[in-house]
């Protein structure tokens, strides 16, 4: 018997541990959107005029940097600097719920001049990326068309797999999508926080280039405010800290339990 139970009790721990890993980290993932909006909060706004290499958080007009052109957006070809696109799909957990999972998202900027009156800064989007953009997002129905913008970037896009469709007599079934695309648009309002550093220039200027995240590991180029970055963040942050402490507290009780219990 006690071989049996030391079985019993070892299998219920190994049925603990995916909540309380999937618990942890969706913990770290709130603590680290949270703790984000926390140090926007704490950066102060550098007027460009007087950027020094290092964190800076600065606010202003975009435009194109001189060796740059504004490009047509991939969805809805607008003129745009930068672009945020995201395809996600439903996935059904079988019991009539489910969650949309990301299936392909994509970051594309060119140099940016940022003006906020007092001189302009070089914004250069990092490998990693870094946009955080107002979208506008498009729902496609189980078995639906999509519209003809959508159908066009899909033509131009081989590593995104299209919705399955099946047909029984009129009626149409398939996969669920939603496709979003974020834009920066020329002459729009830009908040961005990231490394300066100084670049070559002519004898005497000095120019900079903000193209690095900060040694936190933030860099942020976006169309909202920084009142609302801050926002997006605590609130952001609070439903994955909430609901990974409760899977958390799941895993850890069902992993102790049974020792002490038999």
């Amino acid at each position: 018997m006690m071989v049996q139970d030391l079985i019993v009790k070892l299998g219920w721990t190994g049925f603990s541990l995916p909540f309380l890993a999937v618990g942890l980290y969706t913990m770290n993932k709130g603590r680290k959107q949270r703790a984000r909006s926390e140090r926007i909060a704490a950066t102060e706004t550098t007027r460009i005029g007087n950027v020094r290499p290092g964190t800076v958080e600065v606010k202003g007009t975009a435009r194109p940097a001189e060796d740059a052109n504004v490009f047509d957006s991939p969805i809805w070809t607008e003129d745009a600097l930068a672009t945020r696109v995201e395809v996600e799909k439903w996935e059904s957990s079988g019991q009539g719920g489910g969650n949309w999972e990301t299936v392909h998202e994509e970051e594309t900027a060119v140099p940016i001049a940022v003006d906020d009156g007092t001189a302009e800064v070089r914004v250069e989007l990092p490998a990693d990326g870094g946009l955080n953009v107002e979208r506008t997002r498009t729902k496609v129905g189980s078995g639906d068309e999509p519209p003809e913008p959508i159908r066009r970037f899909l033509e131009t896009r081989d590593d995104i797999d299209e919705a399955t469709r099946r047909e029984l007599g009129p009626l149409s079934f398939g996969e669920r999508r939603r496709y979003s695309e974020g834009v920066i648009a020329p002459d729009e309002e830009v908040y961005v926080l990231g490394t300066a550093r100084e670049e070559q220039a002519g004898w005497g200027d000095r120019k900079y280039v903000i193209d690095e995240p900060t040694d936190s590991g933030d860099f942020v180029l976006s169309d909202k405010s920084e009142t609302e970055l801050i926002r997006e963040g605590k609130r952001g942050g609070l439903v994955p800290l909430a609901f990974g402490g409760l899977l958390t507290v799941v895993g850890t009780l069902l992993s102790i339990y049974p020792w002490l219990a038999m």
